[in-house]
C-alpha cells in the first residue's frame, strides 16, 4: 500500500477512534486499522502484562482479510483464568527498545507492536502478512497505537478512581445497564430452551461492601492510613475475583461488585472468602479490619435503584447485628428479618378489570 493511501485510512480511523468511549469499539477500530495499513491477512489485539511465570496474553479483538471481526469482554486482565504464555514473538516485541518484532517464514511475515513501556506493555498488536511492510507504514501503525494508548489513558483517568485504580461511581450506571442486558438475554435464552435441564442455576448478583468502623480508623490514625487501608482493601477486591466481574469505588468506604454468572452458593462462597481475606489481613498500623456485604441476586425486571437498594438493605442489617458478615437480602427477606418490597397499590384500572373478570 502507498504511504499516502494508508495514512489517510489512518486519519479516517483516529477520528472514530477519538470520539468513542466504548473500549471494546475502540480496540477493534484498532485492529481493523492495523489490517489496513498493512495489507494484513489477519491481526489481532492481545491484553499484555508481566507476571512471576513470565508474559501473559488475552486476544482483545481480531479481524479477519475481507471484514470479519470479533471482540472478547475482557474488563479486568489480571485474571488468570483468561491468559495464555506469550509466543516467543510477542516476548521478542515486549523486551524491543523499538516495542516492535517481526518473524518471516515460507515468503510470509508476522509482525508483533508492543504498545506500553518497553519491558512492561499492557497490550501487543499481531499481524500476519504476506510480506514485509515498509519502514513508513510501520511507522503509521506506531502512531496509532501511541495514539490509541494516550486515548485509553485518558480514559482511565475519567473512569478510574485515583486512589483504588477501582472503577468510579461515574461508570457504574453505564456497567450496570450492560450487567441487566446480559441477565435479560440469559433468561431468554433459559425461557426458549426446549430442555431446561440443559440451562444452569447461574445467576447475576450485586453486593455492597463497606468497611467496618472506617471514620474511627481515620479518625485514631489519620487520613494517610486511612487511604492505604482503601487501596489495600481494594487491591485485595482485585485478586479475589474473577476477570469477568466488575468493582468500583462508590466513594468513602463503600464499594460495589457485580458478579457475573455464578450459583446463589458460590456467590455466598466468594463474598465470604473476601470477607474473610480482609479480617485476616494485617493492616500497616490499623492491624485488624473487617467489613460487611449486603448482596441480592440482579432482576432485570427492577430498576437499577431498587436493585441497589435491595443491597443496600442487606448490608445495614449486617451492620445492625455485628457487622464483619454477609448476607443476602432475599434470605432475610424469607427469615422475616427484614420487610420484603411493598405491592404496588392496585389502580382503578386494575380494580374494574377484576370486577370484569367476575362477571365474564
Amino acid at each position: 500500500m502507498r504511504t499516502e493511501v494508508a495514512l489517510l485510512r489512518l486519519l479516517k480511523k483516529l477520528q472514530s477512534l477519538e470520539a468513542s468511549r466504548d473500549r471494546l469499539a475502540i480496540a477493534e477500530s484498532v485492529v481493523i486499522a492495523t489490517l489496513e495499513i498493512l495489507d494484513a491477512r489477519f491481526a489481532l489485539l492481545h491484553g499484555f502484562r508481566a507476571t512471576s511465570h513470565g508474559y501473559m496474553t488475552a486476544p482483545l479483538s481480531w479481524v479477519v482479510e475481507g471484514g470479519e471481526s470479533a471482540t472478547t469482554n475482557l474488563d479486568h486482565l489480571d485474571a488468570e483464568e483468561n491468559h495464555l504464555t506469550a509466543e516467543p514473538l510477542l516476548e521478542e516485541c515486549a523486551m524491543a527498545a523499538n516495542g516492535y518484532a517481526i518473524a518471516e517464514e515460507s515468503g510470509r511475515c508476522t509482525l508483533a507492536f508492543a504498545i506500553g513501556p518497553v519491558g512492561t506493555p499492557v497490550a501487543v498488536v499481531e499481524a500476519h502478512c504476506d510480506a514485509p511492510p515498509s519502514d513508513d507504514l510501520r511507522d503509521c501503525v506506531h502512531e496509532l497505537l501511541a495514539i490509541y494508548a494516550e486515548h485509553i489513558g485518558l480514559l482511565d483517568y475519567a473512569e478510574l478512581d485515583t486512589l483504588t485504580k477501582l472503577q468510579n461511581r461515574k461508570t457504574f450506571d453505564e456497567n450496570f445497564d450492560r450487567f441487566i442486558g446480559m441477565v435479560e438475554q440469559a433468561v431468554q435464552r433459559r425461557d426458549e430452551s426446549i430442555n431446561h435441564a440443559d440451562v444452569d442455576d447461574r445467576h447475576c448478583w450485586l453486593a455492597v461492601a463497606d468497611i467496618d468502623k472506617f471514620k474511627r480508623i481515620n479518625d485514631n490514625f489519620g487520613h494517610l492510613f486511612g487511604d492505604e487501608v482503601l487501596i489495600r482493601f481494594a487491591d485485595m477486591m482485585k485478586k479475589s475475583f474473577r476477570g469477568s466481574d466488575k468493582l468500583f469505588r462508590f466513594g468513602g468506604e463503600e464499594f460495589v461488585v457485580l458478579l457475573r454468572f455464578i450459583t446463589a452458593e458460590n456467590a455466598h462462597i466468594v463474598l465470604d472468602r473476601f470477607r474473610v481475606a480482609i479480617e485476616e489481613h494485617e493492616f500497616p498500623q490499623v492491624g485488624q479490619v473487617t467489613c460487611s456485604m449486603g448482596y441480592v441476586q440482579i432482576n432485570p425486571l427492577l430498576t437499577p435503584a431498587e436493585i441497589l437498594g435491595r443491597a443496600d438493605e442487606a448490608l445495614y442489617f449486617c451492620k445492625e447485628n455485628g457487622r464483619n458478615q454477609i448476607q443476602r437480602y432475599e434470605d432475610l427477606v424469607a427469615q422475616g428479618l427484614i420487610e420484603g418490597p411493598v405491592a404496588a397499590p392496585e389502580t382503578s384500572t386494575d380494580l374494574q378489570a377484576d370486577i370484569d373478570a367476575l362477571f365474564d
